[in-house]
């Protein structure tokens, strides 16, 4: 291996050197200079090197440079024929690694096997560059001042174009221009690299900032609390978010500001316990002004002369860069909902506590609709049933004892049904009314009488509520503002309340009922008393005439008279104790069933002739049409008791008159029929006959427990029938029960 070269000039011998002049060495530089001057990318550096280079500084050429401290074949160039090939193939060479390694050029002539070995760099690769024949090569390193960043290698076999020293020093400039070149690209690399990442940089604070402010818009729109923003020091022009709109119930863009200009103020007043505050008053304004936090202001605002809530606003100021004011933030929460709710707990549990002082229903009707004005409404009037079964005005109230007194002397009609209050009454559905709004062709409205009572109250809107019992509907209380229109926040307080007027009622109602409880069982005890006491009455007398007749021998008819009037009694005391227990099992729902195939019409001609004895005592004809057989499925001892029960009703207030008793056959089962031309039944008594312990005539007249006709209603029903009445007072009664054929267990 030849020893590196420091500068020494080497020619091919004689005057004639074979390696490129000074002229062409100037030419080859000023070329290349050119060339890579208008390279843009690295890989144009590379093809201007071997287009340049070769064939004046050889027919090879090799490219290798430091990366991550690694010296790696980057291009590699060929001109046989004067073609330029590539791209690299295999490592560095030897030489490359060493002129790397030391920093100096080496030139090398040949031919020698040294010369291949210092361009091959592997020993397998000798045998292809003794084949290309190559005669000398030469390296020298690529450096950006002191630091070196690559090796340029050439290579000749043209014995024309031998390298010598001036080919060694081409080269060396030749490579200081390459690692300008690469540098410069590196560095324009760098520079766009960072021009990217800058442009990448501010799209992304540009999308970051576009997000950020659609959030914060986003934020605007849906956040429950108003916000306004005025960016002067003035507050001329206040800005408002989404909800603070719909708060005011003026557009978005609406400038809200009470100290705009006189052409862009809009109808809006804030009041502090009824007064009007003046623009400098405000919180914002006066943050803007002070420069000082403003927390917490509970004001009423008022739009188009209409209060829209209670708001509590806080304002803090805005500085410029001298810290100097220059506007303000405000935040306004409605707080009209907590206060109403506050207002409303209070004033239920107060009315809650008057209305369950009194257990009187009529005294507890007048106090809810008395507790309604003014806190809810400024009339108040209470719907209910009345006797004669229409639907009427209870009680009512008015802030104006004029306007109350107008109400209670004007003769009002009944509700009649389709009008809301029959509506409410019949459904239980709560309803709000605009009465603005209210149909024209509604049968209020056709009323003369509420139509004028409405005109001159100045009724503008209604709630039509419903108070719902446990047992249905108690009534309907109507609410009614001559001031505002009720809102939904007022409909729901509304029905709130009436559920604790509700409750109230249904306390009295069950009260009362309990009271009329205690002395119906006063009155049926003192009944059943005396109906007990008749037939051991009887039949202690029965017994003692029986003991006397025992004794008086031979007076056989005698006694067979008394024992059968004991026996009458007995059955008697027998069934009014059996009564008694039908009517526990019934209320416990124990009352049982022995279903059975039987025959009808069989067992309404045993219960007649067991019967026959009370008819003729009674003076009643009975006449019987049984259509036979009537086959079905029944409890006997039930339908014997049915049977038995109508009858004797029939005896009892037949007047001795003819009795009719009729079965036959029908699509459904069959129909049972007992008719009497006696004292009869009024049309309000009919509706409670069938309850326990009512009768249509006074006790003292006629005997009985009232449990009859009440035990023989429950039986029907649970054998899947049904019993009912026709009568007409002095012309009979008409009971008829209907049953299906078959009673499923």
């Amino acid at each position: 291996m030849g020893r590196p070269l420091a500068g020494a000039r080497l020619s091919g011998g004689g005057s004639g050197g074979h390696g490129p002049g000074h002229a062409s060495r100037g030419g080859l530089l000023g070329r290349m200079s050119r060339a890579l001057v208008a390279c843009v990318a690295r890989d144009d550096v590379f093809r201007s090197l071997g287009r340049v280079a070769l064939p004046e500084l050889g027919d090879w050429c090799d490219l290798d440079l430091l990366q991550d401290g690694v010296l790696r074949r980057i291009a590699a160039f060929r001109s046989p024929h004067g073609q330029v090939h590539g791209p690299p193939s295999g490592p560095p060479s030897l030489l490359s690694r060493r002129v790397a390694r030391t920093g100096r050029p080496e030139l090398l002539r040949g031919p020698s096997k040294q010369v291949l070995l210092a361009l091959s760099s592997e020993e397998e690769a000798l045998p292809r560059l003794q084949e290309a024949g190559l005669l000398d090569c030469l390296a020298v390193p690529l450096r950006l001042g002191d630091q070196l960043v690559g090796v340029l290698s050439f290579a000749t076999r043209e014995r024309a174009a031998r390298l010598d020293e001036d080919a060694l020093a081409l080269a060396e400039d030749l490579a200081g221009c390459v690692a300008f070149a690469l540098e410069t690209h590196r560095l324009r690399q760098e520079l766009e690299h960072t021009r990217h990442e800058a442009e990448a940089r501010a799209e992304a604070l540009d999308r970051e900032l576009r997000r950020q402010v659609a959030d914060f818009q986003t934020l605007l729109d849906v956040i429950p609390v108003g916000i306004g923003i005025a960016q002067d020091r003035e507050c001329q022009r206040i800005r408002q978010n989404t909800w603070f709109s719909r708060l005011h119930g003026l557009p978005l863009d609406s400038n809200i500001s009470l100290s705009a200009p006189e052409g862009e103020r809009q109808p809006i007043r804030y009041l502090d316990k009824g007064r009007a505050l003046a623009p400098e008053e405000l919180p914002m304004q006066r943050a803007a002004a002070t420069g000082q936090e403003v927390l917490d202001v509970e004001l009423e605002l008022e739009v188009h002369g209409q209060r829209r809530g209670t708001l509590v606003i806080s304002a803090v100021p805005l500085f410029d860069e001298a810290h100097r004011p220059r506007g303000s933030i405000g935040t306004i929460q409605d707080v009209t909902a907590r206060k109403r709710a506050t207002e409303a707990q209070r004033f239920l549990a107060e009315s809650s506590a008057v209305l369950s002082s009194s257990l009187d229903p009529e005294q507890t009707s007048r106090t809810l609709a008395r507790l309604c004005v003014p806190a809810l409404a400024n009339t108040a009037a209470l719907f209910g049933w009345r006797p004669d079964g229409t639907l009427g005005l209870v009680s009512v109230t008015h802030e104006n004892l004029a306007a109350e007194s107008l109400i209670a002397s004007t003769e009002l009609p009944a509700i009649s049904e389709g009008t809301p209050v029959h509506e409410a009454m019949v459904s239980g559905q709560p309803r709000l009314l605009a009465v603005m709004d209210f149909p024209a062709d509604s049968r209020v409205e056709r009323t003369d009488v509420w139509r004028e009572l409405r005109w001159r109250l100045g009724i503008h809107s209604l709630m039509v509520i419903p108070l719902s019992a446990s047992h249905g509907v108690a009534g309907v209380l109507v609410l009614g503002s001559s001031e505002r229109t009720f809102t939904e926040d007022d409909f729901t307080f509304a029905r709130e309340y009436a559920a604790h007027a509700s409750y109230a009622i249904d306390n009295a109602r069950l009260y009362r009922e309990a009271r009329e409880a205690v002395a119906l069982r006063e009155e049926f005890l003192g009944i059943a008393g005396h109906e007990l006491r008749t037939p051991l009455t009887a039949l202690q007398l029965g017994l003692q005439s029986l003991v006397r007749h025992a004794a008086t021998s031979g007076d056989c008819a005698g006694v067979a008279k008394w024992v059968a009037t004991c026996q009458r009694q007995g059955e008697r005391l027998n069934r009014l104790v059996g009564d008694l227990l039908d009517v526990s099992r019934i209320t416990s729902g124990r009352l049982p069933l022995v279903l059975e195939e039987m025959d009808l019409a069989v067992l309404v001609e045993e219960v007649a002739a067991r019967m026959r004895p009370e008819l003729e005592t009674a003076g009643c004809a009975l006449s019987l049409s049984l259509e036979s057989p009537l086959v079905g499925r029944w409890d006997r001892s039930r339908l014997d008791q049915v049977v038995t029960n109508l009858l004797a009703n029939a005896v009892k207030y037949g007047q001795g008159r003819p009795i009719e008793l009729s079965a036959v056959a029908t699509a459904e089962g069959v129909c049972l029929r007992v008719r009497d031309e006696g004292i009869g039944i009024s049309g309000v008594d009919q509706a409670r006959i069938f309850e326990r312990f009512e009768r249509a005539v006074p006790d003292r007249h006629y005997g009985g427990l009232g449990l009859g006709l009440w035990i023989t209603k429950q039986i029907v029903t649970l054998l899947g029938g049904h019993i009912h009445v026709e009568s007409e007072q002095g012309r009979g009664s008409t009971f008829t029960v209907e049953l299906p054929q078959r009673v499923e267990g």
